[in-house]
């Protein structure tokens, strides 16, 4: 068990275990590839579309077609959003992605310094 150390929890799931969670009112999710919601979260505390990071076939996140700064920039503008109030306040972030996405997506992640330096990771196994 990881103990909390003030950085925001961050978890990535597929989009098929993602549809089986049910919302829980608090966590922010980001959906890479998908829309943001229109007043329905679907219980969770705001959905956040995130375009796919590239044209290519492999998809968005794909770590041979996007650079690894994708996902952290978007992090990173979540985060001054929530800081500043353009956000509600949120303390987990889940990033849900394509199955086929989910290892290159986790590199991804786990290899940035600004998403380590503000966001714990805490993968579901």
């Amino acid at each position: 068990m990881q103990r909390d150390d003030g950085r925001i929890a961050l978890d990535l799931v597929d989009d098929a275990a993602f549809d089986r969670l049910p919302g829980d009112g608090a966590t922010l999710v980001v959906r890479v590839g998908g829309a943001e919601s229109a007043g329905d979260s679907g219980g969770w505390l705001d959905v956040v579309g995130v375009p796919a990071f590239t044209p290519f076939a492999h998809g968005a996140g794909c770590v041979c077609c996007a650079p690894d700064g994708a996902i952290a920039a978007v992090l990173a503008d979540l985060f001054r959003a929530r800081v500043t109030g353009r956000r509600p306040w949120f303390d987990r972030v889940m990033v849900v992605v394509p199955a086929a996405l989910h290892a290159g997506m986790r590199q991804a992640l786990e290899g940035n310094n600004v998403v380590a330096a503000r966001y714990r990771p805490v993968w579901r196994r």
